[in-house]
């Protein structure tokens, strides 16, 4: 269960379903596989450091919010079922996803809300995150489950630093853009920066820069043909 909306409001659920599924998963490769297990996680379990421009898999962890919460508590759970074979293990901490299809509650369908609702606003647009499109992200999850050596943890992310504000832009295209660009409120939340290095990913043939000119593109083929 994902968005701290969702995850709060059914809290005794998500933690089944977030925690108790990922730990009987964990187990059950864990005794009757002698492959590897693939925990997707998320990089909202990272602390904000000021300062700090690229977000590193062994930098500082302080969960925001319960969702954050309940995946890092699965991280080490799953890690300790692992401990005595930690080769077989990857933690992969997915950053930003940005879709058009994504539900409410996501700053995907935030943005969008703007072209159906005149008198919605976006705040926070000066934040800056990292952004893949979902099939960029299932995409470098496959690779990795494919590699027959990767293990530990590790960021999907490109390392590119993008604004939400630019983020609406790439989402709704520039001339949509143009028509909500007045209802974007400047300003940044407590959480201003999230963005990952990306250097790991090369152990399995990616890169940052090709990840977010793939979700570049991807972004530009669901612009719509009208306003």
């Amino acid at each position: 269960m994902v968005g701290e909306a969702s995850v709060t409001a059914n809290l005794e659920h998500s933690y089944r379903v977030n925690v108790s599924g990922a730990a009987a998963l964990a187990r059950a490769v864990a005794k009757t596989s002698s492959q590897r297990f693939v925990f997707v996680s998320t990089s909202h379990v990272y602390a904000m450091q000021p300062g700090v421009e690229f977000l590193c898999e062994n930098a500082a962890l302080l969960p925001r919010g319960h969702y954050a919460l309940q995946k890092l508590m699965a991280e080490q759970i799953v890690a300790e079922i692992f401990r005595k074979d930690p080769s077989r293990l990857v933690i992969a901490r997915v950053f930003s996803v940005l879709d058009r299809n994504q539900p409410k509650g996501t700053l995907a369908n935030a943005i969008l809300s703007l072209t159906s609702d005149e008198n919605r606003s976006l705040s926070f647009v000066d934040d800056v995150r990292d952004f893949l499109s979902p099939r960029v992200v299932a995409d470098t999850l496959m690779a990795i489950a494919s590699s027959t050596s990767l293990s530990g943890t590790l960021n999907i992310c490109s390392g590119k630093a993008l604004s939400v504000r630019e983020a609406a832009r790439h989402l709704l295209g520039d001339t949509t853009y143009g028509g909500v660009i007045n209802r974007l409120i400047a300003g940044t939340s407590v959480a201003p920066r999230i963005v990952g290095n990306p250097e790991r990913l090369a152990e399995v043939g990616c890169s940052g820069e090709d990840l977010f000119a793939q979700s570049l593109h991807d972004w530009r083929s669901a612009w719509p043909t009208a306003v």
